[in-house]
């Protein structure tokens, strides 16, 4: 069947609700809301649209959890209103911008957690200085306005706001493979984990809805990753769970818990991630772009045995193609060659949104010939017919002349059983210098750095292996569920020399700091525990510090070492 001739997704909904009324549809603290009563409740807000608004208006709901914003959600779509979700907690000035960018007039609110959302007045602090016409500004076809589910924004790795406006029409079947893949029916409860202003909430939401299960909806201070997500998990027989990798790194599977069907969403997904929750529940790893119908790739029940080398992204669903645009590979001579595997992703199909709204009007993602076409940015690698992600293309990093891809070197270092977690970033050896001569990997988990580097230096060409190692407890992440590398970079320790420290004593101080490895002793050999040739230049000059001012580069080259090096240079000032 196509798209136009199979069920909607506010459809599905409603035949739940025919079949099924007596099923429990939503349980927050409240109690429990069943499919019957929830049809009542999407009639009644759907009545409030249709009076308050017209067709292909936009609509506000308030993101709070609530059940009554899923009530809004749902009879939305029933409506035929498009909608934006608007975060009380966002600054006025977010909030400004969405409302007025999209003619948002009315907002529907779910005051003190309502289960029975109500149509408002947008906030007069969300209005601007002229009246909302009810129609985004710039989008002026009617097959837009009809066609329109919603809209999102986000800031991608630019961080500049943009407004992505997303069809209706392929959600329904994006969705019915989730319900599928998933396993999705009536003993299924399903954790609203996503907030509602990011997009993966779609998807948790309309699974459950669509394929006759319970959502369970909960205050964020119920959400935490770690103990307090386990928690909640056992408490309310959580049985489907789609969850970010931070939650899933720091959070423990119980046999307490009663979870089936475990998915990866928002980033990376870690080998050591499948190992541990394959353990618990059927794993997944799911892919998907803001700018396309949610999710792109779904993978089956990963096999952890299968994942050792990375975790591939899974299968299409939904009316999504793509295509891997092979990428120019820059090599050390300034040289180019097409890598072949490796390449741009590029989704095409009816999965692709409509486009990006701007104060200049609608930017849509189509190519010249006006088929639907978005570029990711996203590097992927095509192995044995499945893609595995690899980096953001701007997030190709350029270190003593090399351009290298921080994801191929993060999947690497997490093939090391010991490794949880990897980032990699380019910085310079000191923090007094400017610009970035230094490859460093912070990881997480229980190998040691000298561990890590040996596993790198037998994987890995020579320039691809990190200057600095440096084992860290917890990956930082931002609000938005992004790693937070800024944050990285700031807690990097650099050891100084002790204040009365022999000159041995501070040459192993600045080589430890120079590498990340903190165990480093005169047997070494400097290049063996990270050393290259811009930290080399580095230790001759604090070597000259020191007073040993005939030292030179070719000095710690041929210092088998650190011993051979500070015993010579001794000998020399004597």
């Amino acid at each position: 069947m196509t798209t136009q001739q199979q069920p909607s997704v506010a459809e599905a909904i409603g035949r739940m609700v025919r079949d099924h009324p007596d099923r429990p549809a939503l349980e927050s603290a409240r109690g429990v809301i069943s499919y019957r009563d929830l049809g009542e409740r999407i009639d009644k807000f759907t009545a409030q649209l249709d009076v308050l608004t017209a067709p292909g208006e936009f609509v506000g709901i308030e993101a709070v959890r609530t059940p009554g914003s899923i009530v809004a959600m749902a009879g939305a779509l029933r409506a035929g209103r498009p909608f934006v979700f608007l975060d009380p907690r966002d600054s006025v000035a977010s909030n400004r911008t969405k409302v007025t960018s999209l003619g948002v007039r009315m907002v529907a609110a779910t005051p003190d957690g309502s289960d029975e959302p109500q149509l408002v007045v947008a906030r007069e602090e969300w209005r601007g200085a002229e009246e909302p016409s009810g129609i985004p500004a710039g989008l002026d076809t009617a097959a837009d306005q009809g066609g329109i589910g919603y809209a999102i924004h986000t800031s991608g790795s630019t961080g500049e706001p943009k407004c992505v406006l997303v069809r209706v029409g392929p959600l329904a079947p994006m969705i019915r493979d989730h319900v599928r893949v998933l396993e999705v029916g009536a003993d299924t409860r399903t954790l609203q984990f996503a907030r509602l202003t990011f997009d993966g909430c779609i998807t948790e939401i309309l699974w459950t809805l669509t394929g006759g299960g319970c959502l369970v909806v909960l205050d964020e201070t119920q959400l935490g990753p770690g103990p307090v997500l386990g928690g909640t998990l056992e408490r309310y027989g959580i049985t489907h769970l789609k969850t970010t990798p931070f939650a899933l790194t720091a959070t423990e599977p119980t046999e307490a818990m009663r979870l089936r069907h475990v998915i990866n969403g928002g980033g990376a997904c870690r080998q050591a991630v499948v190992q541990k929750w394959s353990a618990r529940a059927a794993f997944h790893n799911a892919y998907g772009t803001t700018e396309t119908t949610v999710c792109n790739f779904l993978t089956g029940v990963l096999d952890p045995a299968e994942c050792t080398e990375s975790v591939p992204l899974g299968d299409v669903v939904g009316d999504c193609g793509y295509e891997v645009v092979p990428l120019p590979a820059e090599t050390g001579d300034g040289t180019t060659a097409t890598t072949g595997l490796r390449g741009e992703l590029v989704i095409t199909g009816e999965s692709v949104a409509v486009g990006y709204l701007t104060a200049r009007g609608l930017r849509r993602f189509a190519d010249r010939d006006g088929n639907r076409v978005y570029r990711t940015g996203d590097i992927v690698e095509l192995r044995d017919g499945q893609l595995h992600f690899v980096e953001r293309l701007d997030r190709q990093l350029k270190v003593r002349g090399y351009r290298i891809d921080p994801g191929e070197v993060e999947i690497a270092a997490c093939r090391l059983p010991n490794v949880v977690e990897a980032v990699v970033t380019a910085e310079a050896h000191e923090e007094q210098e400017a610009g970035a001569d230094a490859l460093v990997c912070y990881y997480q988990g229980t190998a040691t750095a000298r561990e890590v580097r040996a596993h790198l230096e037998g994987v890995l060409d020579t320039y691809k292996v990190p200057s600095v190692i440096q084992q860290i407890e917890t990956v930082p992440y931002t609000r938005n569920g992004k790693v937070d590398r800024d944050a990285l970079r700031a807690s990097r320790t650099r050891p100084a020399a002790p204040a009365a420290a022999t000159p041995d004593e501070q040459v192993l101080a600045l080589v430890r700091r120079l590498t990340g490895v903190d165990d480093v002793s005169l047997d070494d050999n400097f290049f063996d525990v990270g050393g290259d040739s811009a930290s080399a230049v580095i230790l001759v000059n604090k070597l000259k510090e020191l007073g040993w001012m005939d030292a030179g580069v070719r000095d710690v080259l041929r210092a088998d070492r650190l011993r051979t090096l500070t015993d010579e240079l001794r000998d020399r000032s004597v």
